[in-house]
């Protein structure tokens, strides 16, 4: 999804390691905050933190510092949570989160989906992305979305239902439409255009952006 930076940028790295193609996501950012593991991941491409937190269950126990929060390792967030938290706080207003998607943990990567959702009704532009896939929590509204060669375009309710959705400039438009979260019509979807538009009047949509066909190594 296209965005233009405006206001303040907080990449935040989690507990999966980020690829270094990935560059582009933090080369401009305003605040970078390493989350646990997200320490070791941010340092092998070359990025140094501004802030460093979380239980270090998982990962090596940096140096206390001025710059280092220890959580508890029994606490309501997640150390992803937190750092979204932290980053509200700051003012962010475009958040990125690297290392938050797939991996052996899938109730990590279903609480960053709700990271997501936390930001978005909070007023910030918030992502999720990796190398062959991109996911953002988006409010009602209009939306367009430039034309990615070689992705999926896919739509899911955040919510119960999202009322009003439209979807131009793509293999299969919809109109006025009630998605839900029990049927996953918007999936696979393409562009047929330029830009695609999307809008909706009510509830939230994650939108995702999926490489048909990942590198290979």
């Amino acid at each position: 999804m296209e965005r233009k930076k405006a206001g303040m940028k907080c990449v935040i790295f989690a507990g999966l390691p980020a690829a270094p193609e990935l560059h582009s996501w933090w080369a401009d950012a305003d605040y970078v905050i390493a989350a646990d593991a997200g320490y070791e991941n941010a340092c092998r491409v070359g990025v140094e933190p501004d802030l460093l937190l979380g239980d270090y269950d998982s990962a090596p126990r940096p140096e206390a510092g001025a710059k280092t929060v220890f959580l508890p390792a029994e606490k309501d967030d997640t150390d992803t949570y937190y750092a979204a938290r932290k980053a509200l706080e700051l003012g962010a207003t475009d958040v990125v989160i690297v290392g938050g998607l797939g991996g052996a943990r899938l109730d990590h990567t279903l609480a960053n989906l709700q990271t997501l959702v936390f930001l978005a009704k909070n007023g910030v532009c918030a992502t999720l992305a990796d190398t062959d896939n991109e996911v953002t929590a988006l409010l009602p509204g209009t939306h367009r979305i430039q034309a990615r060669p070689g992705w999926y375009f896919s739509i899911f309710s955040a919510g119960e239902q999202a009322p009003g959705v439209t979807l131009e400039g793509l293999k299969y438009p919809l109109h006025d439409y009630t998605l839900t979260h029990a049927f996953p019509i918007g999936v696979s979807n393409e562009f047929a255009a330029e830009t695609a538009t999307l809008r909706f009047s009510a509830g939230m949509i994650y939108l995702v952006l999926s490489r048909k066909e990942p590198p290979r190594g």
